[in-house]
């Protein structure tokens, strides 16, 4: 439509042009005859209609192009005016669209996090709850297990007390009584100094002090004492290819270890022999308490290192010499655990490091 109408404009604008045209001539021709006969009043007036007459045909022709160029120009503009303001809209949607897309990104990545938040928590929280049924657990076990100890050796206590405070006893039940007295008083005060050991040691408040010491003579003088205190027809041996052996240790948390890995294994070895080992494996110390008793169960290892656990009930002890054991040498750096490829006895082997640490 718009082509149409410029062709047509245009079309009309040359025929004006052809029809003004020859009265243009006609007026020029009126206008130099005139000044040739002198008549310079009518030249100049038929020069001035002469110079309407171009006026007009420019306005008729050019003034529709320039009204033309004009309305074309208004619509060009309406319509980049148009393009512009969908564009703003667009970038204004797009904006819109990113901001949603990062709050939902944000709120996305905030509730994961608090929802791992919350997972961590329930499981700290069930973590807790576990410990503290199992703190209970423990405590009412301890207090039992604790009972009975306590009430055996008291029992004896009373009962042989009672019978010394009797008339017209002899000497050798005197004696007899005597002894039985002195050995429960020995086993009431090793589960109270046992109960003691363990509780300082889970509460971290039983100090240790790490100093050098020569491990192989720490195994000789243990060796030397329990052969003579020894309450077992068994031999007491220590073995070593090492002359000298110098580790950062406690000594008398080390001796106290080695101790009752000794008399564990003499309630079980009435005859044979109990070795102590030691040798050096790399970095560490590897120390190993072996008898040739009548051994331990594989479906037994797992309670080995148990609280009270007393794998015979009818021999002598508190079950806490291998818990405390344990704690121990956990302390000082080390592991502990029975050789299960060893049958002809138990051997129990336990490592301890070399070097130079702080205080643990």
């Amino acid at each position: 439509m718009k082509t149409k109408l410029l062709g047509l404009i245009l079309f009309w604008g040359l025929f004006a042009c052809s029809v003004t045209a020859s009265d243009s001539i006609s007026l020029r021709q009126k206008a130099q005859h005139a000044t040739e006969e002198g008549n310079y009043e009518e030249a100049y007036q038929t020069y001035q209609k002469l110079s309407n007459q171009y006026d007009s045909i420019y306005q008729h022709v050019y003034g529709k192009e320039i009204e033309d160029l004009r309305a074309t120009y208004q619509i060009d503009e309406l319509e980049l005016k148009n393009k512009e303001q969908a564009n703003r809209l667009l970038s204004y949607f797009i904006g819109i669209a990113l901001l949603l897309s990062s709050v939902v990104l944000i709120c996305f990545f905030f509730f994961r996090r608090q929802n791992k938040r919350l997972t961590i928590s329930r499981k700290k929280l069930e973590e807790a709850r576990i410990m503290a049924e199992e703190s209970v657990k423990n405590k009412s076990l301890f207090l039992s297990n604790m009972s009975h100890e306590v009430r055996t050796p008291l029992n004896a206590l009373a009962g042989f007390s009672s019978i010394l405070s009797m008339d017209g006893i002899d000497d050798d039940t005197i004696r007899e009584c005597d002894d039985i007295i002195r050995l429960n008083s020995d086993l009431l005060l090793k589960l109270i100094n046992d109960v003691v050991d363990i509780s300082c040691i889970d509460l971290e408040h039983m100090e240790f002090h790490l100093a050098s010491c020569d491990a192989v003579a720490l195994c000789k003088y243990v060796v030397q004492t329990m052969e003579k205190i020894k309450h077992t027809q068994a031999d007491i041996l220590f073995t070593s290819n090492l002359d000298s052996l110098v580790i950062d240790t406690d000594s008398s948390r080390l001796q106290q270890v080695l101790i009752n890995l000794i008399v564990n294994a003499s309630k079980f070895t009435k005859q044979g022999k109990i070795t102590l080992s030691l040798e050096r494996k790399g970095e560490e110390a590897c120390f190993a308490v072996t008898d040739t008793g009548c051994g331990i169960a594989p479906e037994l290892h797992s309670r080995l290192f148990g609280r009270f656990e007393k794998l015979d009930e009818k021999a002598q002890g508190t079950g806490l010499g291998l818990s405390i054991c344990r704690l121990i040498i956990k302390r000082l750096g080390g592991d502990i655990s029975i050789d299960p490829s060893y049958t002809d006895g138990a051997r129990f082997v336990f490592t301890h490091p070399l070097g130079e640490r702080s205080e643990v």
